[in-house]
């Protein structure tokens, strides 16, 4: 059976149940992502219904930088729970570069909104990915602008019991659906809701991938429903 460590938080400073998820090897992890469409874990790991969403940060060795997946879960039933991970594959094919420079500042996943103020034009809303103290990954439906541009942010907590967090970034990359910004003036609110979201996932559900799972038992359905 799977290891788990645990404290019973709720989704808390946003709308999501974080889950960490460690498999031995990236071979691990490619086998387990074709048990079937969608993303398996224990039925223990995570208590949310059909329709919640959920945060699962994938684990790996000699890897600093762990991807860190937003999705919901699809259903639950014969012993675990389905998710909808739209970036799980592609965070499978990734492979660090040999040499990388390990990241300055850890990565913390969360589930918030952002109103983008881009300089000259009209505010919009998204979605924080995650955060750090040097910078943060949203999802962009919209243009953002180019790398260099600066913005002015205001990230908006879920709960309601803290006040928005007002920072000034540059855009250093962006692509179809996420853009990278770093933070280049922050502002004590931020540095607080970033401490909340730290504590957050030091006690968050922590799944070990071992031999108990279906996917080394050879029990891929490739069905779209468990």
């Amino acid at each position: 059976m799977a290891v788990i460590r645990w404290a019973p938080i709720s989704p808390g400073l946003d709308e999501s149940w974080p889950v960490r998820y460690r498999f031995g090897s990236l071979p691990d992890l490619q086998r387990h992502l074709r048990l079937g469409h969608g993303f398996f874990l224990p039925d223990h790991a995570l208590p949310g219904g059909a329709g919640s969403r959920a945060i699962v940060e994938i684990g790996l060795p000699d890897s600093n930088d762990r991807p860190l997946l937003h999705g919901r879960v699809r259903a639950r039933g014969h012993g675990g729970v389905w998710l909808d991970l739209p970036m799980a594959r592609p965070a499978a094919r990734w492979a660090p570069a040999p040499g990388a420079p390990r990241r300055r500042a850890r990565r913390v996943a969360c589930d918030l909104f952002v109103e983008i103020h881009p300089r000259g034009g009209e505010p919009w809303l998204c979605r924080g990915l995650d955060v750090s103290e040097t910078g943060m990954r949203v999802g962009s439906a919209l243009e953002t602008g180019v790398r260099g541009d600066e913005l002015d942010a205001v990230v908006l907590p879920g709960d309601g019991h803290m006040p928005s967090a007002e920072v000034v970034g540059r855009i250093v990359w962006a692509g179809q659906r996420e853009t990278g910004i770093e933070i280049v003036q922050g502002s004590a609110a931020f540095a607080r809701m970033l401490a909340t979201a730290v504590g957050r996932w030091d006690l968050v559900r922590e799944v070990e991938h071992d031999g108990g799972c279906p996917c080394a038992q050879g029990e891929a359905t490739g069905q779209r429903q468990p």
